[in-house]
C-alpha cells in the first residue's frame, strides 16, 4: 500500500513533465513529433489507415491555419492564434493517443 502514492506521485510528474516539453515547442516542431506519433502507430499496427487519413488530414488543417496566421500576423503568432492552434494541437493529440491505445 506503500507504493502507491509513490507510483502516482511519479506518474503526476512525468505528466506535468510532458506538458511541459510540449509547452515549449514550437507549433511545427509539434505537429512533427504527432506526425512521428501518428507513424509509429501505422507501423505497430495500433493506427488504422482510416485513423491515420483522418489524424492526417486534421495535421494539415492546423499546418494551413498556422501559416495562414504567420502570413497575416507578419511573421509571427500572436498570442490568441497560438492559443487556439495550441488547443487545435491538443485536441489532435489526445486523438492520436486515444487511436494507439484502442
Amino acid at each position: 500500500m506503500k507504493k502507491f502514492p509513490v507510483v502516482l506521485a511519479a506518474a503526476l510528474f512525468a505528466g506535468s513533465l510532458g506538458l511541459a516539453i510540449a509547452d515549449d515547442m514550437s507549433p511545427k516542431e509539434r505537429l512533427n513529433n504527432q506526425h512521428e506519433r501518428i507513424e509509429q502507430g501505422v507501423h505497430n499496427g495500433t493506427v488504422s489507415k482510416a485513423e491515420h487519413r483522418k489524424l492526417a488530414r486534421q495535421g494539415r488543417h492546423i499546418n494551413r491555419q498556422r501559416k495562414r496566421d504567420l502570413r497575416k500576423d507578419g511573421g509571427t503568432l500572436d498570442q490568441k492564434n497560438r492559443r487556439k492552434l495550441e488547443k487545435e494541437e491538443n485536441h489532435r493529440s489526445n486523438e492520436i493517443y486515444n487511436d494507439k491505445h484502442n
